[in-house]
């Protein structure tokens, strides 16, 4: 079993990623923002999680289907925010070619699956789903800035503010981030890939995408190395 199927559909995540509640109040007005598309456009929120930036989306008058393969996801989404929600799996979205406006992609959910023909396949499925000229933003984590933090960290076990203990490490090819948790006696294991940035461009030229603009924090600032987070506009060609 892939360990996403697992991990984000386990009652525990939510306490794990509690943070990200109080979050959505500062990331969705300014990804929605980043994703700039006119009122009234039809956006797939990918994933929707437990729509945690839902209200973002249609404050901005957007009209929004929710997708994640996580049904316990997907049913607090429903029970918090609710709206049009599918289960599904990236590579294989079930949404007919270029219905849709836009594209939102948040907080590094790209990069899960284990081999590049994979993670290519979600911007595929990205750019099937689009029209022309659609949008796609993608939200990763900066690179430099993941390497300082596990550096930082070193290799031991530690507390997180969240409660739970973390260690974190890299895949010996050095490309993926590995990070093992243990909460309450239960215990949870990411494996994600953490691309540079020129992988990030050539991935979505492959997928059939023209970059636009690439951001280094929610504020819209130019890209930069060093930023926390690499956020990509890109258009369906």
């Amino acid at each position: 079993m892939d360990w996403f199927v697992r991990d984000f559909d386990h009652p525990l995540y939510f306490e794990i990623y509690k943070d990200k509640e109080q979050e959505a109040f500062e990331e969705g007005p300014a990804l929605v923002a980043l994703l700039a598309l006119p009122e009234d456009s039809f956006v797939l929120d990918l994933p929707c999680g437990w729509g945690r930036l839902l209200p973002a989306l249609e404050h901005r008058g957007y009209r929004v289907v929710g997708g994640d393969l996580s049904p316990l996801n997907l049913q607090r989404h429903q029970a918090e925010f609710p709206g049009l929600v599918s289960r599904l799996d990236f590579r294989s979205l079930p949404f007919r070619d270029g219905c849709a406006d836009g594209v939102f992609c948040a907080y590094t959910s790209w990069g899960y699956f284990a081999s590049d023909e994979e993670n290519l396949k979600q911007l595929q499925e990205f750019a099937r789903v689009l029209r022309p000229a659609g949008v796609l933003l993608l939200d990763l984590s900066g690179r430099r800035v993941v390497e300082q933090n596990v550096a930082f960290v070193g290799h031991d076990w530690f507390l997180a503010e969240q409660g739970y203990i973390e260690r974190v490490r890299w895949s010996h090819d050095g490309r993926r981030i590995l990070t093992e948790r243990k909460l309450k006696a239960e215990r949870f294991r990411h494996d994600i890939w953490i691309p540079e940035d020129a992988e990030v461009r050539t991935f979505l030229c492959r997928a059939g995408f023209e970059l636009d603009r690439a951001f280094g924090g929610l504020d819209g600032r130019p890209w930069e190395a060093g930023a926390e987070r690499w956020i990509y506009r890109a258009i369906k060609r």
